[in-house]
């Protein structure tokens, strides 16, 4: 099947704001000293999970964030302070914590690393990592600041939550989300613009030209080709997503065939249920058992009903958002 690609570049998104490795290098690079500070523990309730990261320059900028906004300055400050020592330091903030002046409203004990000595080979290294779309662990000791990298087994149900384990403090890094959307229409457009909102990698398969015309005067820059859309589909790793928003369905059993052959975690096609008993049913007769067609999320999205280009964008990305935060593919 031949159709049409559109390659959503965009401008960073929400989720972008998680990596934080890119301004790590960048002021490296500028032969800036850093700190990287990680949550390795929580004491109650918290804003962020374990693992959460933020970067600090010794000039003061800062990018990523441990809180709701009340501890980033702070943190930037203690960062500074720690980068001209050169020294690791595991530090307590609000339950428990010697800085009366720093208050968390949660009520929570949050145990933060500053790590000043992380080298920009490390980083690097880790950089080429998460853009070969590999999983991997960092690996810090938090008694004397050392890290090592590991690999990481990849489950049907996910990657394992960033953790620590007596003195080390394992945090898990995955590939970059990604979604291949397939089909044509105002739905398409506004879940192709919404995702690349967030941060998400978009590639879209439109099959009519209107539909590429209005991402064009959205102002998305793409890369436009003719290919075959297997490539595309084979490329769909556990870090992917697929939806399929037609309105005529008679494509869906041959695309939905190679999808369901993939990793993708989440796949999802837009349809009422009596188009999905019919879909459920062609693929049936193409060898798909029970089990299988069970991974399609139709009819797609988290909000009954909905009808609007935008209710049913928003619905799907969060239905999508949801099913990636479960398998630890987001914070």
């Amino acid at each position: 099947m031949t159709i049409q690609l559109q390659h959503i570049i965009g401008s960073p998104g929400l989720l972008d704001d998680e990596n934080v490795l890119e301004p790590l290098a960048k002021w490296q690079s500028e032969g800036l000293k850093v700190a990287l500070v990680t949550l390795v523990g929580v004491e109650g309730g918290a804003p962020r999970q374990p693992g959460a990261q933020m970067a600090v320059a010794e000039d003061g900028r800062y990018a990523g964030y441990l809180s709701g906004g009340c501890l980033e300055g702070a943190v930037a400050l203690e960062a500074q302070v720690i980068i001209k020592t050169a020294k690791p330091k595991l530090v307590r903030y609000g339950k428990g914590s010697p800085y009366f002046d720093v208050r968390l409203p949660c009520g929570s004990g949050l145990d933060l690393f500053f790590d000043p000595t992380i080298s920009s080979l490390l980083v690097a290294d880790m950089l080429a990592r998460t853009a070969a779309r590999t999983s991997f662990a960092l690996r810090t000791h938090l008694v004397d600041g050392h890290s090592d990298i590991a690999a990481v087994s990849v489950s049907p149900q996910g990657i394992d939550a960033s953790r620590r384990n007596g003195d080390v403090f394992a945090r898990f890094y995955t590939p970059k989300l990604r979604t291949l959307f397939l089909g044509h229409g105002p739905a398409l457009v506004a879940m192709a613009s919404l995702a690349a909102a967030l941060g998400i990698d978009v590639a879209v398969y439109a099959s009519d030209d209107p539909t590429l015309a209005d991402l064009d005067r959205r102002g998305l820059r793409h890369m436009l080709m003719t290919g075959d859309v297997d490539g595309a589909i084979g490329q769909l790793d556990f870090a992917s997503a697929a939806v399929l928003v037609f309105h005529d369905h008679e494509q869906e059993p041959e695309l939905l065939s190679g999808i369901l052959k993939s990793d993708a975690f989440y796949i999802g096609a837009l349809g009422n249920h009596a188009v999905h008993r019919a879909r459920l049913k062609a693929l049936s007769v193409r060898g798909f058992d029970d089990a299988t067609l069970a991974r399609i999320r139709a009819p797609v999205g988290m909000i009954g009903g909905a009808k609007s280009k935008a209710t049913v964008a928003i619905s799907a990305l969060a239905e999508l958002i949801a099913e990636a935060k479960a398998r630890n593919l987001v914070s």
